[in-house]
């Protein structure tokens, strides 16, 4: 005999979405201090005083090319290369770089991708609400930003930027979509006060001491161990 799966709880599928997204804050992190030590190694080496008589220089003094090379782990014989000037290599890995910009807009895409397609139907189907009753603002800029990247190059139109509703004054129409340190932060932001708002809103909270827009990080505990919880009803 099948069971059939219980409805999922509305807080415990946020609370999924919660961590995924604090997932993505630790990978952005770690990969801006791996561009961060690419820098640094490679602008050490550009430095040195003795080099090899073998390596070109320019006539600044620095090496025209730098190489960066990993195993396949399915055919140990071949090491994959890549060779690119020293100059080229330290402005892809510096902060706000090609490297730290193609990581930020990969994430973003993510971070939306994981809520259209798993979070937010999960959300409904928890509720008994139809998918259009649960909704982020930051959510639909990530929509365009995505689809910004995907089809049009990055390049942000007059037309998309005008629909922006909270990320328009961190990007710029007719120029391509660039994120800061701080502007990905205050994404992440926006994302955890929007979870909040759903939260307060499905406990019924309507004027609570702090509203959602006043936090910065949020986290929902349950008592007891996850493998029991998942057997509760929701109150």
């Amino acid at each position: 005999m099948t069971m059939e799966p219980s409805n999922p709880r509305f807080d415990e599928v946020l609370r999924e979405y919660i961590d995924f997204v604090n997932e993505q804050v630790g990978a952005y992190m770690s990969a801006l201090a791996g561009f961060a030590g690419h820098h640094a190694r490679v602008s050490r080496q550009v430095h040195r005083v003795s080099r090899p008589a073998s390596v070109r220089r320019d006539p600044s003094g620095i090496p025209t090319v730098v190489w960066a090379s990993y195993e396949d782990p399915s055919k140990p014989d071949i090491i994959h290369n890549q060779i690119v000037r020293s100059d080229e290599y330290l402005s892809a890995n510096q902060p706000g770089g090609t490297n730290e910009q193609q990581h930020s807009r990969a994430i973003l895409i993510f971070l939306f991708t994981y809520w259209e397609d798993e979070t937010r139907p999960r959300l409904a189907h928890a509720t008994g609400v139809s998918l259009n009753e649960i909704r982020f603002d930051i959510m639909g800029d990530l929509r365009t930003i995505r689809n910004v990247v995907l089809h049009a190059k990055g390049m942000l139109s007059a037309d998309k930027h005008a629909s922006l509703r909270l990320l328009g004054a961190m990007l710029q129409p007719d120029r391509e979509v660039t994120f800061s340190y701080e502007g990905m932060h205050k994404i992440f932001v926006l994302i955890k006060q929007e979870c909040a708002r759903l939260l307060l809103g499905w406990v019924g909270v309507q004027d609570g001491p702090v509203k959602p827009e006043e936090l910065k990080d949020i986290a929902i505990q349950f008592p007891g161990p996850r493998s029991t919880r998942r057997n509760q009803h929701a109150p």
